[in-house]
């Protein structure tokens, strides 16, 4: 094979600062290994895990490491897929090249620095399931090749030492008769580019090869925020990315490709490919959002943007094996530039803040009474701050005017909206404006809806919305009315109406006109012309639909009869046919977006920031302005590029609040999350305009001056007045189901929090044998037991409308066979008031035909109690266990609804109770459920429900009788109530001493006058209730 070696390949010496240096490298691999792991145990928790075994202390990434290592994980994965699965004769090889720890079914070549070779050597034949997966396991004595099998190979090398490399690959591989597809997931990144060069080329020399690379891009060069911050991360771990400096866009990709000796190309950013149905399909991208909630778009788009994943074949392969894309060389679609009619240069004025002040992004502008009433001062209200959501508003002022204005002052309502995020406010008038909704976390969305008078500074809670809603859009409409389309409830549902407020008619629904109409999106634009002839009517482009891609299509809207009870919402589809290709593409930037600020400003509408489908917006493309014609038509489409210099950073125009005020447009707030490498903030006010950055006089700058922050006070609740929509009621959601396996990773599903069914568990002979027939056998009819015994189908443990009775088990068995409403929870029988009952020990005529399956040893080991649980038709309370439990169903069906524990406000449970005589089934029945959470499941024979710790739960049998099994388990390692708890459910100890501290803080305030008393009390509830909201997620 000496004749595949790259001539002239670079031989390098591994001097003392390059060994560090390499080192470094190796570091980047851990912390890589580590975000894979995190998402194996949460997106493949079903499946047999392979990362865990070389992570010694998992860690959960964010969300948006986590969705981005998904999709790095399912490009990779795709790609080896479709080279497995073509036929061949010649034997099929996969060379992984660095920084890689995932294998295929077949024959596989791992090639790294020889240090981290030995390390993961150790690993696999240290680790039983590993080894066991290879035959004819060998390490043979030579230092390069360190493991060998027939289905894997290991090879230390530098791959700088590319004549090495050729040896070693000649030496393990017969290469005539092999189809060899090379992988380097962001590996020869770090390489120099002479020689990451010469290993591309050196591969393409190979008689049949295929190359996938996952590399960075820089499609805006490296001043875009989010290239600086990840170019600044690397540089600042001493692992600089030397590929992308040299080859920065998928042009430079594909014509470096090409020029080492590849015949075909497909490349594409992963943004891209995220959106394109034959790679993942729309149903697959969302089922992942129902693995953790996720909201990060604008930064999972900058991310994608920033990655590709480049396929390239040379004359042994035929393209058939490329990812199935068109090829794209000499078309750089990571980020598109367009000329439209015209473009114009803006001025720009900068006023830095002061360091941490004004930072929040996906905040909204908030009116504010100026001097003499002139427009001298507007704020930027709630976002995401420093740490957390915010309920405050940052004050920004026309400089002349900072100074000599009066300060802004804290509401002087004992009420205020909390702090969220995602949320609208809306002008009404000149001393009227409405906030709408907004969330705190994605599946923690906001209702409450507020009017600020800004004259006066105060807030007036309004109508609720019938659902929660974030990541909408409103307009006004005028005659106080304000239209709301559509938006997110939550992290996996999608709002399906259009909304209209006014303070007569409350929250009213739009009924759409028969046709055409958009899909239901969220961080769409949404907009209404500015002319008499246009009003109620406008425009609805881009955002989100409920598959995660942006949409493109442009639909006009119009609203008839909006200021009534009943108004009706008419679209029609506004591009045509008729468009050119260039016009498309240029509608498509301007409108195809997510996220993106729209404002009317003299005249014309612009539209600022966001992110587009499939590409970057460059620093050409991320302003917008055109202007809206009679017929709903856009012309005059211009780019408005910003003018900036050494001492005006590029703005970051994700998560911005956007301002038209006198003859600027102002810009504040914003930032993004850039992937694992920190966060880029927009560190000033940004004021844009004709003005001349030169003029000292500063007329048309805009600065921040201080932040207002509402005094702290108990939140009040306002019901709704508005008008009832169907879709008020809580749907309930089921409960994930799994079949587990023995190498399934229940300990992730566990710490995840959330209830999931185990299908088809085995639990013994107990599935078999524990008829009631069975039962009465081996038990005996004449045992005592005590049972509730009950007249009504629903228990209820406060109102106690059952009766604890004393029957023989024979006697229990034949009534609930009749139908009695009987229950039996069984009890110890040594000591049933100071011992939690034991299966084996209570009951050892039955206990060894039961028994936990393996994966579940973790319950097994860390048991609290056995409850043998047999009812006949009556429903369990609602109740929550402090205890972490499965519940085995052995005989019969039950229904199951379970409640998060932050629903716990919402169903009358008194201080100190774990129970509630809420009839949660009734409720649901007749869709009189609100403002929760409801899940839902039905247990059949063989199911086991993980019920975390706090869920809310009640149960209802179908088929009459149900036999089950309720292993409670210890999931914290302390805190636990100290004493007895005989049933599981006594509250945590920090609670009770809780309690028990308000009682003495209440008495020490005994002799105080009533004033006096109310006075102190209402600071001091005003205090914790602000301190428990900081420490909420």
């Amino acid at each position: 094979m000496e004749s595949h070696a790259a001539r002239g390949a670079p031989n390098p010496q591994r001097v003392a600062g390059s060994v560090v240096q390499d080192d470094l490298i190796m570091g980047t691999n851990n912390s890589s290994i580590v975000s894979k792991r995190s998402v194996e145990r949460l997106y493949y928790s079903d499946e047999p895990p392979f990362f865990r075994y070389f992570v010694n202390k998992p860690q959960r990434r964010a969300p948006l490491i986590n969705r981005g290592y998904w999709l790095r994980m399912k490009a990779i994965d795709n790609v080896v897929r479709l080279f497995l699965e073509r036929p061949s004769s010649k034997r099929k090889v996969v060379v992984n090249l660095g920084c890689g720890y995932s294998c295929g079914n077949t024959v596989f070549v791992d090639i790294d620095y020889k240090d981290l070779m030995m390390r993961k050597r150790r690993t696999v034949q240290q680790t039983p399931e590993l080894i066991s997966m290879l035959t004819n396991v060998e390490t043979p004595q030579d230092d390069g090749l360190l493991l060998s099998s027939d289905q894997y190979l290991q090879i230390g090398c530098d791959l700088r030492d590319l004549q090495r490399l050729n040896d070693l690959v000649a030496q393990a591989l017969d290469i005539e008769q092999c189809l060899i597809l090379f992988v380097a997931e962001v590996s020869i990144a770090y390489m120099d580019s002479v020689y990451s060069d010469a290993v591309i080329g050196w591969a393409s020399m190979l008689p049949s090869a295929q190359f996938c690379l996952l590399e960075q891009l820089l499609p805006d060069g490296e001043d875009h925020p989010f290239a600086a911050t990840m170019m600044a991360h690397f540089k600042k771990l001493n692992t600089r990315l030397r590929s992308v400096q040299k080859y920065p866009t998928v042009d430079a990709q594909s014509c470096r490709f090409r020029k080492l000796g590849w015949d075909n190309i497909s490349i594409r950013n992963l943004w891209e490919l995220w959106a394109s149905s034959d790679f993942i399909s729309p149903a697959e991208r969302q089922v992942l959002d129902h693995v953790e909630p996720f909201d990060e778009w604008e930064e999972f788009a900058l991310f994608g943007c920033h990655y590709f994943l480049l396929v390239a074949v040379n004359k042994g392969f035929q393209i058939d094996v490329l990812v199935p894309v068109d090829s794209i060389s000499g078309h750089d679609k990571s980020i598109v530039s367009v000329q439209p009619a015209s473009t114009r240069t803006a001025q720009v004025m900068f006023s830095e803040n002061p360091k941490g002040q004004a930072c929040a992004r996906l905040g909204a502008i908030l009116p504010l009474r100026g001097s003499a009433r002139h427009e001298t001062a507007f704020g930027n209200y709630g976002g995401m701050g420093l740490k957390t959501r915010v309920d405050s508003y940052d004050v920004i002022s026309l400089t002349p005017h900072a100074s000599s204005d009066r300060v802004f002052e804290a509401p002087k309502s004992s009420s205020h909206p909390s702090g969220r995020m995602c949320h609208t406010i809306t002008i009404i008038d000149e001393s009227t404006s409405l906030l709408v909704g907004g969330r705190t976390s994605p599946d923690k969305g906001l209702k409450d809806c507020w009017i600020y008078h800004r004259w006066v500074g105060i807030w007036e809670p309004v109508d609720d919305l019938p659902y929660s809603l974030y990541r909408h859009q409103a307009v006004y409409l005028g005659n106080g009315c304000v239209l709301v389309s559509t938006g997110r409830i939550n992290s996996r549902q999608l709002s399906q109406h259009y909304l209209i407020w006014s303070r007569h008619w409350g929250w009213v629904q739009c009924h759409q006109r028969a046709g055409g109409a958009p899909h239901n999106t969220y961080g769409s634009i949404f907009l209404m012309g500015s002319s008499d002839s246009l009003k109620s009517s406008g425009l609805v482009v881009g955002g989100l639909s409920s598959d995660a891609v942006i949409q493109s299509d442009l639909w006009h809207w119009e609203v008839e009869a909006p200021f009534s009870e009943n108004p009706k919402l008419r679209f029609h589809l506004g591009y045509n046919g008729s468009l050119s290709e260039s016009e498309l593409l240029t509608n498509n930037l301007a409108f195809g977006r997510f996220g993106a600020s729209v404002i009317h400003h003299q005249g014309l509408i612009y539209i600022i920031g966001g992110v587009a489908k499939d590409t970057l917006l460059g620093s050409r493309e991320e302003i917008y302005s055109f202007l809206l014609k009679d017929d709903l038509s856009a012309a005059e489409f211009r780019n408005v590029q910003l003018e900036l210099n050494d001492t005006i950073p590029r703005p970051l125009l994700i998560g911005s609040s956007v301002v038209a005020i006198g003859p600027s447009i102002v810009i504040v707030g914003g930032s993004a999350v850039c992937f694992s490498f920190g966060t880029s903030w927009n560190r000033g006010v940004y004021s844009v305009g004709d003005q001349n950055p030169d003029d000292s006089s500063g007329n048309n700058l805009w600065s921040y001056t201080h932040t207002v922050r509402p005094t702290p006070s108990m939140p009040q609740h306002v019901p709704s007045t508005g008008l009832s929509i169907d879709s008020i009621p809580s749907q309930p959601i089921q409960v994930r189901r799994i079949k587990v396996d023995g190498s399934s990773d229940l300990q992730s599903v566990f710490q995840a929090g959330s209830p999931v069914v185990l299908e088809d568990c085995d639990l013994g002979s107990c599935l078999d044998e524990w008829t009631l027939p069975g039962l009465r056998s081996k038990i005996g009819s004449s045992r005592e037991v005590v049972v509730h015994q009950s007249t009504h189908s629903q228990m209820d443990f406060k109102a106690k409308n059952f009766a604890y009775a004393s029957r023989t088990f024979g006697d229990f068995l034949d009534a609930i066979e009749r139908g009695e409403r009987l229950y039996l929870r069984a009890l110890s029988s040594e000591n049933a008031k100071e011992i939690p009952t034991n299966l084996e020990r209570d009951y050892p005529s039955i206990a060894s035909e039961f028994h936990l399956p393996e994966y579940l040893n973790y319950v097994h080991e860390n048991m609290h109690s056995s409850p043998l649980r047999i009812s006949g038709p009556v429903n369990m309370w609602l109740h929550y266990d402090v205890m972490a439990n499965v519940l085995c169903q052995i005989q019969g069906e039950k229904r199951m609804l379970l409640f998060p524990p932050t629903d716990v406000t919402k169903f009358d449970f008194e201080p100190g109770d774990s129970s509630s005589s809420y009839n949660v089934f009734a409720a649901i029945e007749s869709n009189s459920l609100f403002g929760c959470h409801p899940h839902e499941t039905t247990l059949k024979r063989g199911d086991v429900l993980f019920i975390p710790s706090l869920w809310l739960h009640a149960a209802s049998p179908i088929s009459g009788v149900s036999v089950a099994v309720n292993v409670f388990f210890r999931d914290l390692k302390s805190g636990y109530a100290a004493g007895k708890d005989v049933y599981g459910n006594r509250d945590l100890q920090a609670y009770e001493k809780g309690r028990q501290d308000i009682t003495r803080i209440l008495k020490s305030f005994d002799g105080l006058s009533n004033n006096t008393r109310s006075f102190y009390l209402q600071r001091l509830v005003a205090e914790f209730h602000e301190r428990v909201r900081d420490k909420l997620p």
